[in-house]
This record gives C-alpha cells, structure tokens and sequence, in this order.
C-alpha cells in the first residue's frame, strides 16, 4: 500500500470562499450584498476555485517525496495484528462417538446498533472425543511397602455395596488416584459424575479441598495442572460432578500400563486444620466430555474469490474484495491462474519483483488494501523487454484460493464476549472465551515509520554496533529477541567474545504457549542458527566473527507464604500471586518492563516481595524462598541467595511456583 500522503493545507473551495466573505466587513464595510448574485461574490468563488487548485498542488511535493523515499528503501506500513483467544465449544449431551469441529469454525460477539458483530476463526481441527477409561491406580506417598502403587478394578463399582478409597487411611501430601484413559483428551472439557460416600472425607472443608487435578504431559513437563470449573462434591463429601478444562497431554506408562494419565493429588494443604482426616470413598464413577477448547484468532475467512480476467500485459492489479489481509499460509492461501484451455496454474507470492525472471509465475499482495499485482516489463536499451514474471494469457481467469482478513485492537474483546457460533456445528449448545483476547494491534501509522526510517537506514545494509546485530537478528522469522555481547575492555573470560568476535545470543520465539515453559522450548534450532548466521553473513564487517548461540538459563523456582487480609480471598490471592510469578519471571513476558526478562539483569529477593504485595487481599509476605532447579533434572534444587547474579546473555526462566495463603 503506499504510504499516505498528509496535506499541508487541507482546506477545501468553500472554506475559502467562506473565510473570505467573512473578511468583507473589515477590509470593506461599505460591501453589504454578499449574495451569490453580486459580481464581487462570483470573483471571490473564482479566486478560490484558483487558490484551491494551487494547494492542492502544494499538498504533493514535500511529505510525498518522503514518503515515496520510505516507499524506495523498503519502509512498508505494517498491517494490523489479529487478536487471539482460546475459544470453548459446549456440547449440548455426551457422544458416544467422536465429533469434529473443522478449523474455521467461527465464532463472533453479539451485535448490536451501535457495533457490528467481531468475528473470531478456529485455527485448528478440534476432535472431541468420548472417554474410555482402562484402569485405575492409587499411589500412597507414605507407604511403608516396597511398591507403593496398588492397582484397583473400577469394574467393582458396579457391584452393589463395593467403593474404592481415593487415598491412603491416613491421607498424607502426595497420596494420588490416578485414572488411564485410552484416547488423547487434551484441551477437552471432562466431567466426572461421582457417587460418593456421604461425609466420606472427615475433616476438610469443602470450599477448599486439598486436591489438585493434573494430566501427564511427558519426563519434562511432567505433571500439569488442571482447572477446575466446577466441583459439586465439595471434596468427594457428597454425590455431584466435577468438570475440569483439560491442558495438552502425553501418553505415559505407569505400573506397565500406556496411556494418557488423569490424577487428583492431595497438596501441601493437606498439612494443618483443612486436611482430611479420613479418605474420601466413592461407589461409582463415571466420564464424559461436555466440550473442548481451540485457538481462535480475529479474523473472517474468504475462500475462492474471483478477481476477474486477464488483458494479457504487464504490471495488472486486482483488489480482492476485503482488506485489510492477515499473514497467508502459502500452501493454500495463493492466487490460481486458469489459461483458456489449459491447466489451472498456482502462483507464488513474493515480496518484490527484484528477483522474478520471465519464466516466474510471481506476484505481489499489498496486506493493508488487498491489491494483488503481477509483475511488470521494462525496455531495456537494446529495445528488447525484460518480464519480471509471466504474465497470464489474455482471457485467462484469476482467483484466490483463500484469505482471511480482520485484525486491529477491536479484537480484543474480554473474556466472556465470544457467545455466537456463526458456524453450524451439530451437537453443540454454546460457545464462549474464558479468557480475554489479546495481541490485537492496528496498522502501523506513517508517524511510526517515519521514527522507525532512521533505524532501518542505519543497520540496513551492515552490522557495525551491537544494536546493529540485536536489530537485524529479530528481523529473522522465528526470532523473538537478541541480545549481543561484545568484546569489552577488561581481558575475556571463559565463555566470553575476544576482539574481532561476535557473540549473538538468540532466543526463539514459541509456535505455542501452554503449560510452563521447558528447555526444549527454548533450545535454539540449528535452521534458526543457520537462517541467522545466512541473514547476518553479508552484512557484517569483514574480518569479524560471528558466533550465535542460546542463552544460557536459569530455572527459577519460588515458594512464598502469604497473609490475607480476608481468609474467605485465599483462593484469589493464591491464584493472582502464582500467574504474578510465573509472568513476571517469563523470558517472553517477563522484567520490569513487561517485555521479557532483561539478558544478563540479577534477581533480588526485595523485588518479589514488592511483587506479591500489591494486592490489596494480600496483608504480608510470611516467608519467601528461591531456589534454582531445571525442569526434569534428578539434581535437587539449590537455594539462590538474596542476589541472583546472572552472567551477560543468561535469561531467568520460571520452574514451578508454590505458594501458600494461610
């Protein structure tokens, strides 16, 4: 899209005649007819008819130039962001057999008269299935027997009379039931319909059971938490369901048996005055899916649109019918070419023209109007014409296969907004968000390019400064941030950039965000390396050499224990205090700032405190640890000291959290 071009003046033929008729009285107070019939009016309508074509004439020179410099260096306004949200999909009964909600599914607010409808689309296939539970096991953490695991028949509940206990007699911390289910339920919403003992679990208080609900998700990530959306037994006390939001899960094998693993876990607030005092029995139990949960982003898809005929010459444009356009997939989202007579051709969209030859079946898409432009052909001084790509025979009909467009901060709509399906799917009731979009940005306006000109004119062509290589690494897709270490003036240590090298630390960005983060998850691929080393190869300065590597991480992991102002807040507070925690020492999201962990910044121990104290239902901080442990390593954790020191380039990562509000 071309940049815009701003007007130096932008006032228009009745402006001025308007402003002149209102100048009359005091240049000449003895003209008192001001109607369109008297000669002075139709002189003055004929000098501003002249005036407004001499502005509009003005308006085109300077800010145009700029803009058209911005437009030959390669400056483009960015196109709007879209928004995303994780959308659940209610089901109106339990299936017996497995359902499909297709990607593309879409989903929108309500509208109303004063705002249209915001429309959000799957991203991905959404398989709910029916459960089919293979076994159970219970694990007793403080079993004095040698095989701590024993193994129950659930197949007994249908026998009248029969109940399993969920823990140990004596329930200790750690005591677990777990359930093996056949088939992957990762992101479902699951229910199990209990039949319980009547005030089976002795002692605990039924707003708050000492319970936690995991799933299984691999030896890194291991054990990851559910949540828990709505619990009628108040803790196994009486007959109800429970219905749990289910995050991604891995098949495992416990005691011999492969599956995809569901427990319900006694927490570390077992120990004191809400703990149970008896184990909770249940005489029947039962699963079903009530719905799933997908990622859904702001966006409206269109598919096999008609862009029209072509006349057969160089340099053509079509407009598709919507803009402004969000980032295509190139295997199915390209422009299709059907030649009159011949075979239907699939073309491939390239930034720029500079490097299509004429055998080239290239095009170019304008993201902000939706323009769609073949290649153009230029006379060369031998009188021949260089094509820079083929250009469709006359008459040959152009579509695209698909496109969705959308974007903008409009997406981001608060948890809850997302309640109208748009699409037909059978079996399901309702749908809504439980958590608010976000990520939604408008386009880029030409104020923000021109600020963002002299940076690009600085580094585009080579790396000098450290800015410079931080600045063109994230240029590279697939890179999240940059951090350069140069050589300083003390003598190198090990590990360190001597002079004439460049270290460059990358850290990748994630295709996914669910669960904690896991060094897998940061590990810095070698097509990453290579696509930064290539990226960064011409532009360097000669003579110098250029290492890229990961960052070296710290595994955090704090527990803190809170005083509420209110007991009955104890569940918010704890909840608030742990996302806090995990966001706030986020190499992503993390820092002061709110834009990552800084590379090599220390922790102090004063600013996790101060962290947990801004909520007003938190009276104090009791006690507050950190320690250091990696993510599946056998090693135990190390306790960090006040002032965690972090060397150039070492990022602070988040392991598990524990907090307690007593």
């Amino acid at each position: 899209m071309p940049l815009p071009k701003p007007n130096l003046d932008d006032r228009r033929f009745q402006e001025i005649v308007d402003q002149a008729k209102r100048l009359i009285p005091h240049y000449c107070p003895e003209w008192t007819d001001h109607n369109v019939s008297d000669p002075g009016v139709a002189l003055i309508e004929l000098f501003a008819w002249m005036t407004d074509m001499v502005l509009y004439r003005m308006n085109q020179v300077p800010d145009k130039m700029l803009a058209q410099f911005m437009e030959l260096v390669g400056v483009k306004l960015q196109p709007p962001r879209a928004a995303r949200a994780p959308v659940t999909f209610y089901l109106s009964a339990p299936l017996e057999q497995n359902l499909l909600i297709p990607e593309g599914t879409e989903v929108a607010t309500v509208r109303t008269e004063t705002s249209p409808a915001i429309v959000f689309t799957t991203e991905v296939d959404l398989i709910i299935r029916p459960p089919r539970v293979l076994g159970a096991l219970q694990f007793f953490a403080a079993s004095q027997q040698e095989n701590p695991w024993v193994p129950q028949d659930l197949r007994r509940l249908e026998l009248p009379g029969e109940r399993i206990s969920l823990f140990s007699p004596e329930p200790q911390v750690g005591d677990a039931f777990y359930i093996a289910l056949e088939h992957d339920h990762s992101n479902h919403v699951l229910a199990l319909v209990l039949e319980c003992e009547e005030a089976g679990g002795v002692g605990v208080d039924p707003r708050r059971p000492p319970v936690e609900w995991q799933v299984w998700q691999g030896p890194v990530s291991r054990w990851v938490p559910c949540e828990v959306e709505h619990d009628g037994t108040g803790g196994f006390n009486y007959s109800g369901e429970v219905i749990l939001h289910l995050p991604p899960m891995q098949p495992g094998a416990f005691q011999g048996l492969s599956a995809h693993w569901l427990r319900v876990r006694l927490t570390e607030a077992q120990v004191g005055a809400g703990g149970y005092k008896l184990s909770p029995e249940i005489r029947r139990i039962r699963l079903e899916s009530r719905g799933g949960t997908v990622g859904a982003r702001h966006a409206t898809t269109v598919v096999n649109e008609y862009l029209g005929q072509s006349e057969g010459t160089p340099g053509q444009s079509f407009k598709l019918r919507f803009a402004p356009i969000l980032p295509r997939d190139p295997q199915r989202d390209t422009l299709t070419v059907e030649p009159p007579g011949g075979p239907l051709e699939l073309w491939q969209e390239v930034e720029d023209f500079a490097d299509s030859g004429p055998e080239d079946r290239h095009y170019t898409l304008d993201p902000l109007e939706g323009t769609v432009t073949l290649g153009p052909a230029l006379l060369q001084p031998d009188g021949s014409v260089y094509r820079f790509s083929q250009i469709p025979p006359k008459g040959s009909v152009l579509r695209f296969t698909r496109y969705q467009y959308g974007g903008g901060v409009g997406g981001n709509v608060p948890k809850g907004a997302l309640s109208v399906l748009k699409s037909s799917v059978p079996y399901v009731v309702r749908v809504t968000n439980r958590q608010e979009a976000v990520g939604g940005a408008d386009a880029q306006s030409l104020l923000d390019a021109r600020q963002r000109l002299p940076q690009v004119l600085r580094t585009r062509h080579r790396a000098v400064t450290a800015d410079d290589y931080e600045y063109l690494a994230t240029q590279v897709p697939g890179v999240a941030r940059a951090c350069c270490l140069a050589p300083g003036a003390q003598p190198p240590g090990p590990g360190e950039p001597r002079p004439g090298e460049v270290v460059l630390v990358i850290l990748p960005q994630l295709r996914r965000r669910e669960g904690l983060l896991t060094p897998e998850d940061l590990a810095l691929s070698a097509e990453l390396r290579s696509a930064v080393l290539g990226h960064l190869e011409d532009r360097r300065v000669l003579g110098s050499r250029l290492e890229v590597r990961a960052p070296q991480l710290l595994w955090v992991s704090v527990e803190a224990r809170l005083r509420p102002t209110d007991p009955a807040l104890a569940a918010e507070v704890q909840a608030w205090a742990e996302a806090e925690l995990y966001s706030y020492l986020d190499p992503f999201t993390g820092g002061p700032r709110g834009e990552g962990w800084p590379f090599g910044r220390a922790l102090h121990v004063s600013e996790l405190y101060a962290l947990l104290q801004r909520h007003p239902g938190v009276e104090f901080v009791e006690e507050l640890q950190i320690t250091l442990s990696e993510p599946g390593s056998s090693s135990p954790p190390q306790p960090a000291p006040y002032r965690l020191s972090l060397a150039r380039g070492a990022l602070i990562c988040s392991s598990r959290h524990r907090v307690w509000v007593l």
